[in-house]
């Protein structure tokens, strides 16, 4: 038992309070700097899965109503699941719905009030 007890020596000595004291005021204010960082880019990140997400509803609305030869989506995000379109209808990352509109075939997904129109890759030559 004798080599857990350790005499310490004159030039040994631990922190005194006042380290302790700056070392966790330092911690604290990099805790400050980074918080608000990381919650922004968390929803930045919920905010760029929607608007994902609404792209892929109105592409898939726009393939749906080429190959079927229609104007409109008559069933709306239930009818793109049940055809096959789309796996499910996503939630928005608030929990709130995708709403579908369709007319002369071009198709609009809004969330809340924001309106979001499918985009395609262009072909770069």
């Amino acid at each position: 038992m004798e080599w857990f007890v350790k005499a310490l020596n004159k030039d040994e000595r631990g922190f005194t309070l006042i380290e302790l004291i700056v070392v966790i005021a330092i911690l604290g204010i990099l805790a400050a700097i980074a918080v608000p960082r990381v919650t922004t880019s968390l929803s930045k990140a919920k905010e760029n899965a929607d608007i994902a997400n609404a792209q892929i509803i109105g592409q898939a609305a726009e393939r749906y109503m080429i190959e079927k030869g229609v104007d409109t989506v008559s069933g709306g995000l239930d009818e793109l699941v049940k055809t096959g379109y789309l796996n499910k209808i996503p939630k928005t990352s608030s929990g709130g719905e995708f709403t579908l509109e369709t007319s002369n075939g071009k198709a609009t997904v809004k969330i809340g009030d924001k309106e979001y129109y499918p985009t395609y890759p262009t072909q770069s030559q």
